[in-house]
């Protein structure tokens, strides 16, 4: 049992699902920078008192940039500078490993500056550890370029266990929100009414309230579908464990029921169009796009590289 247990999180893979991920994780980071930038709002949220909100109104001690940087504005745009530079870096995949190793601590500071974020910022700040101890960077990176021009290009494979290990952060958000939602509107007693609810409310909702009344049963629908993808989030484990790689059937009838019915394949469907529908309807900032690039991890670098046999 120890035995297959090493050889479980000793597999090599090719990098391109992490490589993917390292640049749509990037790119999430870099326009959430951008726009706190963009709205000048750096200072409000990343200064020390009382310039800014920060960690002012709690008793914790001063987060470390405050005590190496100083407590004004710029000491704020400074870090934002270091958290922008290794966010480009690491996207780049240019000095993949300290940038993002840099990225990690800066985007911790921020947050001990301003603790008020969401779910997403916390899982960021998760993904992208996880993402510079791997080797994200053997594909579509300027480190791959510039190996490959010394001579030493990248390995055809990389240790597997950071998207494994990605891919269980991932699916236990999902179902912890599954189990954290105690409103019983989210349930049948209480009408499946969540989603419509939150689209009346004009903190959340992209439209005016009442505009989608008349859609009430989309939303009903869409609330149930919700509960039914997050609470399932779990047998994704069991989808993938059914639809190998290498093709060998398992699971005897009912893997070949699942197969055969796409069950993996409808299962992030229905995440994908969870998360499109909150950028259409919702204004929640980076969530579904956050939450969307780590879904690259969720394909087998085998079925990039059919995806990419087609194309080219």
């Amino acid at each position: 049992m120890i035995r297959r247990w090493v050889a479980f999180w000793d597999q090599r893979e090719p990098a391109t699902p992490l490589a993917v991920t390292r640049i749509c994780v990037g790119l999430v980071v870099l326009f959430d920078l951008l726009i706190a930038k963009y709205q000048g709002a750096v200072p409000a949220l990343w200064s020390a008192p009382p310039v800014g909100l920060a960690w002012g109104a709690s008793s914790d001690p001063a987060p470390l940039a405050t005590r190496w940087l100083g407590a004004s504005p710029h000491a704020a745009e400074l870090l934002w500078g270091i958290a922008f530079a290794a966010a480009l870096l690491m996207t780049l995949g240019a000095l993949h490993r300290v940038a993002g190793l840099v990225l990690t601590v800066a985007l911790i500071e921020l947050a001990r500056l301003e603790p008020d974020g969401d779910a997403i910022d916390q899982l960021l700040r998760v993904v992208v550890p996880v993402l510079a101890l791997s080797r994200a960077n053997a594909r579509f990176a300027l480190d791959a370029w510039f190996w490959r021009w010394r001579g030493k290009p990248p390995p055809e494979n990389v240790p597997a266990w950071p998207r494994y290990l990605l891919i269980l952060q991932l699916l236990w958000m999902y179902f912890s929100a599954a189990q954290n939602r105690l409103d019983p509107a989210w349930y049948p007693q209480g009408g499946f009414s969540a989603i419509s609810h939150v689209l009346g409310d004009p903190h959340f909702a992209r439209f005016a309230p009442g505009t989608l009344r008349r859609i009430y049963p989309l939303t009903q629908l869409a609330t149930a579908l919700t509960m039914v993808f997050e609470g399932s989030a779990p047998l994704m484990l069991l989808w993938l464990w059914l639809d190998p790689a290498s093709g060998e059937p398992r699971g005897g009838k009912f893997g070949a029921l699942t197969r055969a019915l796409g069950v993996r394949w409808i299962w992030l469907a229905l995440g994908a169009s969870l998360h499109v529908g909150i950028v259409v309807t919702m204004q929640l900032g980076i969530f579904p796009f956050g939450m969307l690039a780590l879904y690259p991890l969720l394909l087998r670098p085998e079925e990039y590289e059919r995806v990419a046999a087609r194309l080219l």
